[in-house]
């Protein structure tokens, strides 16, 4: 079964979040996927599916490894 976890980025003020969204989702390790749970002004959360035996550290590393990507400069995890 694939593991589930959920991630909050948040941007710079007047950053799109959908932009950097799309951004994020276009940069994940293949065997991952997301799907996009809400946008608020410089939010996004998203619904991680990543390849069974994931764990949360790992979901974690792998999103802060993605936010330190080019196009996603000034982007990090939400503390929420």
């Amino acid at each position: 079964m694939n593991s589930l976890h959920q991630v909050s980025i948040t941007g710079p003020s007047g950053a799109p979040p959908e932009t950097a969204a799309i951004r994020f989702v276009s940069l994940l390790p293949a065997g991952w996927h997301a799907e996009v749970d809400g946008f608020q002004e410089n939010l996004a959360r998203l619904h991680l599916t990543a390849p069974p035996g994931t764990t949360t550290s790992e979901a974690t590393r792998t999103a802060t490894d993605i936010l330190s990507q080019p196009g996603l400069q000034g982007w990090h995890l939400a503390d929420e």
